[in-house]
């Protein structure tokens, strides 16, 4: 994997195990959480700006995460497998029932709109709560999203790694 993509995946991890160790629902639990959904979907974009800067495409630092513009340049010197690679972030990236859809949503409600809402489910007779974000972070009639934010976290950055890392594997 590109050493930049790996350094955003550490971060994400230290951000994770804030979010597993702090009372729920504090500040620093909820100032994790967000870090956590930005160093996250910045994984993504260090993985497009090391795309520029392997293959040259002279793309300047702010445009190198623009995924019409690396296309264009991938087209024009042939580079297919790249192409592949970074049609498959933007189908996901677009697709609004895809995992990647709705991780960057969350990061762009946090980072743009607002903070993040919380949907808490409790059992009475364990006394257990679970916390969940809502489905829709801009639509909380939507209801709570299946996982608890810990699990989803979790599951968020496995996906991250794994859809990356298969993404760098494919690359020439």
């Amino acid at each position: 994997m590109f050493e930049t993509v790996d350094t955003k995946f550490k971060r994400a991890e230290f951000f994770l195990e804030n979010i597993r160790t702090l009372p729920v629902g504090s500040q620093p639990w909820r100032a994790c959480l967000e870090a956590f959904f930005f160093e996250l979907i910045s994984a993504k974009d260090f993985f497009l700006q090391a795309i520029n800067d392997k293959y040259g495409l002279g793309l300047e630092r702010d445009e190198s995460t623009r995924i019409d513009l690396i296309k264009r340049c991938l087209t024009c010197r042939k580079y297919s497998d790249v192409l592949e690679a970074v049609k498959s972030i933007e189908k996901k990236l677009s697709d609004t029932n895809s995992w990647l859809w709705k991780l960057n949503n969350y990061r762009n409600s946090a980072t743009h709109r607002e903070l993040l809402a919380l949907g808490y489910v409790a059992d009475i007779d364990s006394g257990h709560v679970e916390v969940h974000l809502f489905e829709d972070p801009q639509d909380s009639k939507k209801g709570n999203m299946k996982l608890e934010v810990k699990q989803y976290c979790e599951r968020s950055l496995k996906d991250m790694r794994d859809f990356l890392g298969e993404l760098y594997s494919k690359l020439s």
